[in-house]
């Protein structure tokens, strides 16, 4: 049922095939600055310590005959390291960059999906890194997070290996496999109505264009803003959040909605799948998209509890999986490109906004004081396949932390800078 420490050659599942088919580069980038000076031969043996541990981060991508694509780890090597001597700040984001918009070689028969640049400077080092979306999400990488440098300080921490599916069944319940079509006729039916409700909005060809836009763009201009809450700032939120019974992702989306009416919320779906997976590294994410216009004739909370309301609502697993019952392995890679680009045209009014909450890093068990080394600050960012932006969510050191990403080409920085003003001055202020 389970892979454990062995070779690894399956399809890919249908989570893994919708995340795949939004095209490449389609990667999840973190960087950790660490307070300690890291070698390349130490950080070798923990990021082979790392691949014991989890066996997707020794895997690569393969077509069969058919096209499809299979994950195998036949004859893939170690974790590759690139060394970067950093002279300041901006070394570090440059790198940040170049990962974000450098797709991986799927003709390599030894390199796995997952890559780190090291960079160091005195006594402190940036790790940047960098892996395919398709086996990863937020939580994996924060967990992985926690992992490295609890090998970087305990080298001698015996390895749990953790399991990881290798079924469709293992992923979804019965309940939802049902609902998966075995047949593409439906999934086109629908294709053919997207476009013509596509061309009633945006007019004939918007869509084609769209996607040439996209497939010629490197998407090199990723640019953040980032900003702050203070300890005390974010102890208060918090507990207000707590006294009005409204979750901290629900208020944070209702702190943006006055200027993003649909915003599209990622959902851990780790407590959801047909087995228990706890932290295994993997991809076990999908997401809803919410509308909601903020009313301002009412307060902060009675909206956040509408947002909440209606994300719940969402939350089921018939909407969260609803994507499902149309995009699925029966399809081509082209058509589920294509489909994916008029269903978020059509949804987001090509104005694609998303807010990824990873929750409090803290809780993690991730080592912000050691003799060895600890993390400083941490960030992450994913490739920006649909022009969308990101607001990216966490709280370190009992600060929380927004970084806003956006396509320098697609949004005006006068514009990000005001939305995130009044954000944030929504969420103190409340």
């Amino acid at each position: 049922m389970f892979f454990v420490n062995v070779l690894m050659k399956r399809e890919i599942n249908d989570l893994e095939y919708l995340n795949y088919s939004m095209g490449q580069p389609y990667n999840l980038v973190v960087i950790l600055r660490i307070r300690g000076k890291i070698t390349i031969s130490l950080l070798e043996k923990v990021l082979s310590k790392a691949q014991q541990r989890h066996p997707l981060l020794k895997v690569r991508i393969e077509l069969n005959k058919n096209g499809m694509p299979w994950f195998t780890s036949e004859r893939v090597g170690s974790i590759p390291i690139s060394f970067i001597e950093r002279l300041d700040e901006v070394d570090t984001l440059k790198e940040f960059h170049k990962q974000l918009v450098t797709p991986f070689n799927y003709g390599s028969k030894v390199v796995p999906l997952f890559r780190v640049s090291l960079l160091t400077k005195d006594q402190n080092t940036d790790l940047v890194l960098c892996c395919q979306h398709t086996i990863t999400d937020g939580m994996s990488m924060a967990f992985l997070t926690r992992d490295i440098i609890k090998y970087l300080n305990n080298p001698t921490e015996k390895i749990v290996v953790l399991d990881t599916p290798i079924k469709d069944e293992d992923i979804f319940t019965p309940k939802i496999r049902r609902r998966i079509p075995k047949k593409p006729f439906r999934s086109k039916l629908l294709l053919f109505f997207l476009r013509i409700y596509h061309f009633f909005i945006f007019g004939f060809g918007k869509g084609k264009k769209v996607l040439e836009e996209k497939a010629d763009s490197k998407h090199d201009d990723i640019k953040i803003y980032s900003w702050t809450l203070s300890e005390d700032q974010t102890k208060e939120f918090l507990k207000k959040c707590k006294k009005r019974k409204i979750s901290v992702h629900s208020a944070i989306c209702t702190a943006f909605l006055p200027d993003i009416s649909t915003i599209n919320n990622p959902v851990d779906l780790r407590n959801r799948l047909n087995y228990p997976i706890g932290e295994s590294f993997g991809l076990y994410a999908g997401g809803t998209i919410v509308k909601a216009k903020y009313q301002k004739r009412k307060d902060f909370w009675t909206n956040a509890r509408r947002y909440q309301r209606k994300l719940i609502w969402n939350l089921r697993d018939r909407k969260i999986y609803g994507v499902n019952r149309m995009l699925n392995k029966s399809l081509s890679l082209s058509t589920m490109e294509e489909f994916g680009q008029f269903f978020v045209d059509i949804v987001s009014r090509q104005n694609p906004f998303a807010i990824t909450n990873l929750r409090s890093l803290d809780k993690l068990g991730i080592a912000l004081e050691s003799d060895k080394y600890s993390v400083d600050s941490f960030n992450a960012a994913v490739s920006n396949t649909l022009d969308a932006m990101t607001v990216v969510v966490f709280t370190l050191r009992k600060k929380m932390y927004f970084h806003y990403h956006y396509m320098e080409s697609k949004h005006d920085i006068e514009r990000i800078k005001q939305i995130a003003k009044d954000a944030n001055k929504r969420i103190l202020e409340s």
